[in-house]
C-alpha cells in the first residue's frame, strides 16, 4: 500500500523529478500513465531541497508560483488558462452547525468554467507541450471536457477528441470548434472510456489518461496548496466529493510535500464523499475490502450528483483506500436529504455549488451527526463546481458503436 510520506522519505530525488509507480515503485519515463510491469499509477517525486515555494502573492499564475512541484520540464511549456487564486472562506455558521471549531470553503466554482477541472487542463497541456503531444483523446462526464474544450479556444496547435456516454451528452457545454471532435458512445462513462482508449491506440493518438494522467492530479493539487496557504493553520480534515478521487489524492500529496518542506504543521485526515445512490468505494471501505468487489459495483448509476456517478471505480479505489488509511480519513456516503440541505445552505451563504460539490458538505454533516468530528476540528471543504447556466452544446457529434 503506497504512502506519500514513505515514498518521499525513501525515494526523494537529488537533482531532478523522478517518475515511478505508486505500487511497485519502479521508475519509468514521463510519457507513461501506468506502470509497464504492474499497471499501477505513475506519479512524480520532486527534489524538495531544491523547491522554491511561492507565496500566494508572489505570482498570479499558480503554475509559475508552484512550478517546482509540478511536472513541467521547462517554464516555456507552462500553459495557464486563467484558473486559480480562488477564495478560501471561513464560514462560522457552518462551524456552529457541525459543532466544530472552523469550516473553510475553498470555492473552485470561481474558475473560468466554474469547475476545479480547469486546473487539469492547464497542467496537462503544459505537460503535453513538453512531451510534444499535439493530438489526444479523452473521456468525460462533462466538467473535464468543458475545461479542455475551453482550452482549445485559447490555445492553438492542439487537436482534441472527446468521448462521452450518451447519458451524459447533455452535460457537454461547449460550442463546436475546429480543434475538437466529439464522439457519443451508447452506455456509461466507463464504457466511453474503454472505447476512447481503443480509438487512441488504433489511430496513434495520445490517450489523455483520466485519473492515471499524473498531470491531472498535480493540477488539482494546486487548489489544495492554495487553500493550505490561505488558512491560518493546517486543517484537521479535508472533504471532497469523489468519482475517481484524483483531486483528493492530489490534495493528499500536496499536504505531504508542504509538510516535508516545513510549510504545513500536520497532514490532515482526508475524507472522500460519494452519493449514497452510487457509492461503490464507500461500500468496499465499509466492508473492509482492499479492492472493489462485484457487490460494490453500481451498474446503472442514478442520483442527484451526475458528475460523480462512477459505478465501477475498480482501478482507482485502492489509492483512495490507502490515502484514507494513511491519514486517518474515511470514505463516506452522503444521504440524499443531506445533499438537498447542504446545497440550500451553501446557496444561502453565497456559494453556488452543484449537487456533486454539495455532497462533500453533506458528508461532513453526516460525520458530525454520527459523532466522528471533534469540537476542535478544523474542516476544509472543497467545492469542486457549480451549476452552469445555459451554454452552447456541440451539434456535430459523431456516434460511435459500443
Amino acid at each position: 500500500m503506497f504512502d506519500y510520506q514513505k515514498l518521499y522519505a525513501n525515494r526523494t530525488p537529488a537533482d531532478r523529478p523522478v517518475f515511478l509507480c505508486l505500487d511497485c515503485e519502479k521508475e519509468t519515463d514521463d510519457r507513461a500513465h501506468r506502470c509497464p510491469s504492474c499497471k499501477g499509477a505513475i506519479d512524480v517525486l520532486y527534489p524538495l531541497d531544491r523547491v522554491e515555494f511561492g507565496a500566494l502573492d508572489s505570482n498570479p499564475n499558480p503554475l509559475l508560483r508552484y512550478k517546482d512541484v509540478l511536472p513541467v520540464a521547462e517554464e516555456g511549456h507552462i500553459t495557464w488558462l486563467g484558473e486559480g487564486n480562488t477564495p478560501c472562506t471561513d464560514v462560522p455558521a457552518l462551524a456552529r452547525l457541525l459543532g466544530v471549531r472552523s469550516v473553510y470553503i475553498k470555492d473552485e466554482t470561481r474558475n473560468p468554467t466554474r469547475s476545479t477541472k480547469d486546473r487539469i487542463a492547464s497542467a496537462s497541456l503544459s505537460r503535453f507541450k513538453g512531451l510534444g503531444v499535439r493530438e489526444f483523446v479523452m473521456a468525460s462526464t462533462g466538467n473535464s471536457s468543458m475545461a479542455y474544450a475551453n482550452s482549445m479556444s485559447l490555445v492553438r496547435g492542439f487537436k482534441l477528441h472527446i468521448f462521452v456516454g450518451e447519458q451524459f451528452a447533455y452535460r457537454l457545454n461547449y460550442a463546436d470548434h475546429p480543434q475538437i471532435d466529439t464522439h457519443a458512445v451508447a452506455g456509461s462513462f466507463v464504457g466511453a472510456g474503454t472505447i476512447a482508449q481503443k480509438f487512441a491506440e488504433d489511430n496513434g493518438y495520445f490517450w489523455e489518461g483520466g485519473f492515471f494522467n499524473y498531470a491531472r492530479r498535480e493540477g488539482l493539487k494546486m487548489s489544495y496548496i492554495e487553500a493550505y496557504q490561505q488558512m491560518p493553520s493546517a486543517p484537521t480534515h479535508v472533504f471532497q466529493a469523489i468519482s475517481s478521487g484524483m483531486g483528493l489524492l492530489g490534495g493528499y500529496k500536496g499536504a505531504v510535500e508542504m509538510n516535508r518542506l516545513g510549510l504545513l504543521e500536520s497532514t490532515p485526515s482526508f475524507v472522500g464523499v460519494q452519493e449514497d445512490s452510487c457509492a461503490p468505494m464507500v461500500s468496499a471501505w465499509n466492508a473492509g475490502r482492499a479492492a472493489i468487489a462485484q457487490e460494490d459495483i453500481v451498474e446503472n448509476p442514478e442520483g442527484l450528483a451526475h458528475a460523480i456517478q462512477r459505478g465501477d471505480p475498480t482501478n482507482t479505489y485502492p489509492y483512495l483506500r490507502a490515502m484514507a488509511l494513511n491519514t486517518g480519513g474515511a470514505l463516506v456516503a452522503a444521504r440524499t436529504h443531506d445533499m438537498h440541505m447542504a446545497k440550500g445552505l451553501l446557496k444561502s451563504l453565497g456559494f453556488d455549488a452543484c449537487y456533486a460539490a454539495a455532497a462533500c458538505l453533506a458528508g461532513a454533516m453526516r460525520m458530525a451527526q454520527e459523532g466522528s468530528l471533534k469540537e476542535d476540528s478544523d474542516l476544509l471543504v472543497i467545492l469542486t463546481g457549480a451549476e452552469r447556466p445555459m451554454l452552447p452544446t456541440p451539434t456535430n457529434i459523431l456516434a460511435v458503436a459500443s
